[in-house]
């Protein structure tokens, strides 16, 4: 277990000192010019040497916190690459900087991704698994057809206001309106809050024009919102491990449209 954060690491105590060496630097510098410089003291002499003492105190300052939160820069892009392109790359973070708040988050955030590494290709292959049976019991063709991730734009916005009721009445409505648009050999899953994973045949230019047709006003039953929904599609393969690779693709390009704020898009 990680032991307890001694008081003297702590980024408030680093912040407090960083602030009073800062202070002082102008009030330094300028005792120390007017001992060996008197003839300086001067009103414009005061001033420029002011200036240029308080441009130095501004200078430590900021290369001290570029320094200290270097591993937190390092840490979201490394996070950034993990959730869109699926490497685990965290450079120079591995021994959580020096110790303090940042240091600790930045340990945690290595050790999880590191966790969820380990544990994304089962749950994958699960996934894949379930998806392959559920397509192959429906008697869909298995040579041909899209993998496509649909999500509520507006849903963590409903998660955050809206109560359970009115989630689950979205979450059935999306449901209701997505099987309503498939064929009879195509396949809709749930797949978490907000989200559905088909299966779709036909054409890449009938599928990307069905899904921008549903994703730009998603008719959900029951409900006095209107709602929009964007869309991943990756061409699906054969073999389990196509599958997998098929859903993470998916689930990768989904987290890039949000970061980019996409909304009523298929990507």
């Amino acid at each position: 277990m990680d032991q307890k954060l001694p008081w003297y690491r702590s980024v408030a105590v680093k912040s407090c000192l960083i602030a009073f060496v800062a202070t002082h630097i102008p009030l330094l510098g300028l005792i120390a010019l007017i001992v060996a410089f008197p003839q300086w003291l001067s009103p414009w002499g005061v001033f420029w040497a002011a200036l240029v003492f308080t441009l130095l105190a501004t200078v430590f300052v900021i290369a001290v916190l570029w320094k200290m939160f270097r591993p937190l820069r390092e840490a979201a892009d490394g996070l950034r690459g993990f959730m869109t392109e699926g490497r685990l790359a965290l450079p120079n973070v591995a021994s959580g900087g020096s110790g303090d708040e940042v240091g600790r988050m930045v340990q945690v955030l290595v050790r999880s991704l590191a966790h969820l590494e380990r544990s994304r290709t089962p749950l994958l292959d699960a996934g894949a698994f379930a998806v392959a049976r559920q397509h192959s019991d429906q008697g869909a063709v298995a040579d041909r057809g899209w993998m496509v991730l649909l999500e509520v734009d507006q849903w963590q916005a409903l998660d955050r206001e809206a109560g359970v009721d009115e989630l689950l009445a979205v979450q059935k409505g999306m449901a209701a309106a997505l099987q309503q648009a498939l064929a009879e050999d195509e396949v809709l899953l749930p797949w978490g809050r907000g989200r559905f994973l088909a299966i779709l045949a036909g054409s890449g230019t009938q599928v990307h024009d069905r899904l921008e047709r549903l994703c730009g006003q998603l008719p959900v039953p029951r409900t006095s919102r209107l709602y929009t929904a964007s869309a991943a599609v990756e061409p699906k393969e054969t073999g389990a491990r196509s599958w997998a690779a098929g859903l993470q693709r998916l689930e990768q390009k989904l987290f890039s449209m949000r970061l980019s704020g996409m909304h009523a898009q298929v990507a």
